[in-house]
């Protein structure tokens, strides 16, 4: 039996809050980690998946260009196409677009994995495994057992509940779903109104069964800034660098203006 033909939606429209902690306004996928970017890590090993038809990746509105840039040379092979998503304000809304997108692509698959922007150490195995988990259970994602013992607690930070640990499991991604179905379970979700933070719950709402494989303690998500060994140095540069672009786009417009009054002047 060969691969299952599938499409992959990597998520990387988010706002990064945890991780710039209000100080910064730096995408924590474009920053680089052991020699490329977070967003090539999370994305690239994906391509080493045979089956895989298409691969959409979401960014923050009028962040096309960066997006393009972190992904590196990924958009100049030819193996699969790479296409940029503009995302929503939620999560929830930027796989929405994203699957809407794919629905208007009409390519011949049976899947879809969405996989976290951040989480740039995924392996092809553990995408093989979650794939041909999801071909028994309709849908699978990868799961390790809850290492700590997990409280519930008020908007007090009072505990009211203890949670046995014995079934609790810690879910990763990529999260693979039967396709069309997740595209139906999220437009259902949107026509309710119902808010979710994770697409294995929109799945098991719509009535659908969602299997686990074993997941990778290595496939870690980039949360913090100490996630990032010399995080900080790069933001710097980046908001340098940023700084230098947006005086060089001032002068140019400022150049055409005067080019524009001298021509006026010339030719009354």
């Amino acid at each position: 039996m060969g691969f299952p033909n599938h499409a992959v939606v990597i998520t990387a429209a988010g706002s990064s809050d945890r991780f710039n902690n209000n100080e910064t306004n730096v995408k924590k996928e474009y920053l680089s980690i052991n020699g490329h970017t977070v967003l090539w890590g999370a994305t690239a090993p994906f391509l080493e998946v045979p089956g895989c038809k298409a691969i959409l990746v979401t960014h923050p509105a009028g962040m096309a260009g960066e997006c393009g840039l972190a992904l590196e040379d990924l958009l100049e092979q030819n193996m699969v196409p790479i296409i940029l998503v503009e995302g929503g304000t939620t999560r929830q809304s930027s796989v929405y677009n994203a699957l809407s997108m794919l629905s208007k692509l009409g390519l011949d698959i049976d899947y879809v994995a969405i996989h976290d922007g951040a989480r740039c150490f995924i392996e092809s195995d553990l995408i093989i495994r979650t794939l041909a988990t999801a071909t028994v259970f309709g849908s699978a994602v990868p799961a390790l057992p809850t290492v700590d013992t997990v409280k519930v607690i008020d908007d007090n930070g009072v505990i009211t509940h203890h949670i046995d640990r014995t079934h609790a499991v810690g879910v990763q991604t990529p999260q693979i779903f039967r396709y069309p179905a997740i595209w139906e379970a999220h437009q259902e979700a949107k026509a309710k109104g119902t808010s979710y933070t994770d697409d294995t719950q929109v799945f098991t709402d719509y009535g659908q069964v969602v299997g686990i494989c074993e997941g990778q303690r290595s496939n870690r998500k980039i949360t913090f800034l100490s996630d990032i060994p010399d995080a900080e140095e790069q933001i710097a540069a980046y908001q340098k660098n940023l700084k230098e672009a947006k005086k060089a786009i001032e002068a140019t417009k400022l150049f055409k203006q005067s080019v524009a009054e001298y021509q006026r002047e010339s030719h009354p």
